[in-house]
Protein backbone atom coordinates (compact mmCIF):
# COMPACT_ATOMS: atom_id res chain seq x y z
CA UNK A 1 0.00 0.00 0.00
CA UNK A 2 1.13 3.77 -0.77
CA UNK A 3 1.17 6.03 1.98
CA UNK A 4 -2.58 7.33 0.95
CA UNK A 5 -3.78 3.52 1.15
CA UNK A 6 -3.85 3.03 -2.54
CA UNK A 7 -2.31 -0.04 -3.85
CA UNK A 8 0.86 -0.02 -5.44
CA UNK A 9 1.65 0.19 -9.12
CA UNK A 10 2.38 -3.62 -9.55
CA UNK A 11 -0.81 -4.47 -7.68
CA UNK A 12 -3.15 -1.86 -9.51
CA UNK A 13 -1.92 -3.54 -12.72
CA UNK A 14 -2.71 -7.04 -11.58
CA UNK A 15 -6.23 -5.82 -10.23
CA UNK A 16 -6.82 -3.63 -13.80
CA UNK A 17 -5.78 -7.20 -15.58
CA UNK A 18 -7.91 -9.68 -13.54
CA UNK A 19 -10.68 -6.72 -13.93
CA UNK A 20 -10.63 -6.91 -17.57
CA UNK A 21 -10.60 -10.75 -17.84
CA UNK A 22 -13.79 -10.80 -14.87
CA UNK A 23 -15.76 -8.30 -17.70
CA UNK A 24 -14.54 -10.16 -20.93
CA UNK A 25 -16.34 -13.28 -19.31
CA UNK A 26 -19.34 -11.43 -18.23
CA UNK A 27 -19.45 -10.13 -22.03
CA UNK A 28 -19.60 -13.43 -23.07
CA UNK A 29 -22.26 -14.74 -20.66
CA UNK A 30 -24.21 -11.71 -21.65
CA UNK A 31 -23.80 -12.41 -25.19
CA UNK A 32 -25.37 -16.17 -24.58
CA UNK A 33 -28.26 -14.70 -22.60
CA UNK A 34 -29.25 -12.59 -26.08
CA UNK A 35 -28.34 -9.28 -24.10
CA UNK A 36 -26.22 -7.33 -26.75
CA UNK A 37 -26.41 -4.31 -24.85
CA UNK A 38 -25.12 -5.37 -21.45
CA UNK A 39 -22.54 -7.38 -23.19
CA UNK A 40 -21.65 -4.14 -25.18
CA UNK A 41 -20.32 -2.53 -21.70
CA UNK A 42 -18.72 -5.37 -20.66
CA UNK A 43 -16.29 -6.03 -23.41
CA UNK A 44 -16.16 -2.13 -23.42
CA UNK A 45 -15.05 -2.59 -19.77
CA UNK A 46 -12.37 -5.38 -20.84
CA UNK A 47 -10.64 -3.26 -22.96
CA UNK A 48 -10.59 0.13 -21.10
CA UNK A 49 -8.86 -2.04 -17.61
CA UNK A 50 -6.80 -3.65 -20.26
CA UNK A 51 -5.19 -0.28 -21.47
CA UNK A 52 -5.28 1.27 -17.74
CA UNK A 53 -3.73 -2.01 -16.97
CA UNK A 54 -0.48 -1.24 -19.46
CA UNK A 55 -0.54 2.49 -18.79
CA UNK A 56 -0.08 1.72 -14.94
CA UNK A 57 2.67 -0.49 -15.65
CA UNK A 58 4.39 2.15 -17.55
CA UNK A 59 3.93 4.66 -14.77
CA UNK A 60 0.73 6.47 -16.16
CA UNK A 61 -2.49 6.76 -14.45
CA UNK A 62 -5.34 7.03 -16.63
CA UNK A 63 -8.53 8.52 -15.15
CA UNK A 64 -10.89 9.78 -18.23
CA UNK A 65 -12.09 8.00 -21.35
CA UNK A 66 -10.16 11.09 -23.41
CA UNK A 67 -7.02 9.91 -21.75
CA UNK A 68 -7.67 5.71 -22.46
CA UNK A 69 -8.44 6.92 -25.84
CA UNK A 70 -5.54 9.22 -26.34
CA UNK A 71 -3.20 6.66 -24.47
CA UNK A 72 -4.39 3.71 -27.17
CA UNK A 73 -3.21 6.09 -30.03
CA UNK A 74 0.22 6.92 -28.54
CA UNK A 75 0.80 3.38 -27.73
CA UNK A 76 -0.88 2.29 -31.82
CA UNK A 77 1.04 4.92 -32.79
CA UNK A 78 4.79 4.21 -31.24
CA UNK A 79 3.86 0.20 -32.51
CA UNK A 80 3.01 1.27 -35.69
CA UNK A 81 0.00 -1.32 -35.34
CA UNK A 82 -3.06 0.10 -37.25
CA UNK A 83 -4.81 -2.95 -35.74
CA UNK A 84 -5.17 -1.44 -32.02
CA UNK A 85 -6.67 1.86 -33.24
CA UNK A 86 -8.72 -0.30 -35.08
CA UNK A 87 -10.08 -2.84 -32.07
CA UNK A 88 -9.68 0.82 -29.97
CA UNK A 89 -12.64 2.19 -31.92
CA UNK A 90 -14.68 -1.26 -32.09
CA UNK A 91 -14.90 -0.94 -28.44
CA UNK A 92 -15.89 2.54 -28.17
CA UNK A 93 -19.07 1.63 -30.48
CA UNK A 94 -20.15 -1.12 -28.10
CA UNK A 95 -19.67 1.38 -25.18
CA UNK A 96 -21.89 3.24 -27.25
CA UNK A 97 -24.28 0.69 -27.85
CA UNK A 98 -25.26 0.46 -24.38
CA UNK A 99 -26.66 3.89 -24.61
CA UNK A 100 -27.93 3.80 -27.91
CA UNK A 101 -28.55 0.19 -28.75
CA UNK A 102 -28.39 -0.09 -32.31
CA UNK A 103 -25.95 -2.86 -32.57
CA UNK A 104 -27.61 -6.77 -33.17
CA UNK A 105 -25.83 -9.41 -31.10
CA UNK A 106 -24.32 -10.78 -34.25
CA UNK A 107 -22.40 -7.31 -34.02
CA UNK A 108 -21.42 -7.29 -30.95
CA UNK A 109 -20.50 -10.91 -31.05
CA UNK A 110 -17.46 -9.95 -33.77
CA UNK A 111 -17.25 -6.74 -31.61
CA UNK A 112 -16.03 -9.57 -28.69
CA UNK A 113 -13.67 -11.23 -31.16
CA UNK A 114 -11.63 -7.64 -31.68
CA UNK A 115 -11.88 -6.92 -27.99
CA UNK A 116 -10.44 -10.28 -27.01
CA UNK A 117 -7.68 -9.71 -29.69
CA UNK A 118 -7.00 -5.95 -28.43
CA UNK A 119 -6.97 -6.91 -24.96
CA UNK A 120 -4.23 -10.23 -26.04
CA UNK A 121 -1.94 -7.39 -27.61
CA UNK A 122 -2.51 -4.82 -24.64
CA UNK A 123 -1.24 -7.90 -22.36
CA UNK A 124 1.65 -8.99 -23.98
CA UNK A 125 3.05 -5.70 -23.71
CA UNK A 126 2.86 -6.22 -19.55
CA UNK A 127 5.98 -8.46 -18.92
CA UNK A 128 5.50 -11.51 -16.36
CA UNK A 129 6.21 -10.51 -12.82
CA UNK A 130 8.83 -13.65 -12.67
CA UNK A 131 9.96 -11.93 -16.02
CA UNK A 132 10.93 -8.57 -14.19
CA UNK A 133 12.16 -10.03 -11.25
CA UNK A 134 14.86 -11.71 -13.45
Amino acid sequence: MTSRGQLEPSKRVKKHKSQSIHYYENALRSIEAGDAEKASEFLWGSVSQAVKALAMHRGIELRSHQRIRSYVMEVAKALQDESIKHSFDVAQSLHSNFYESGLSLEDVVMGAEDAKQLVARLFSLIPDESEEES
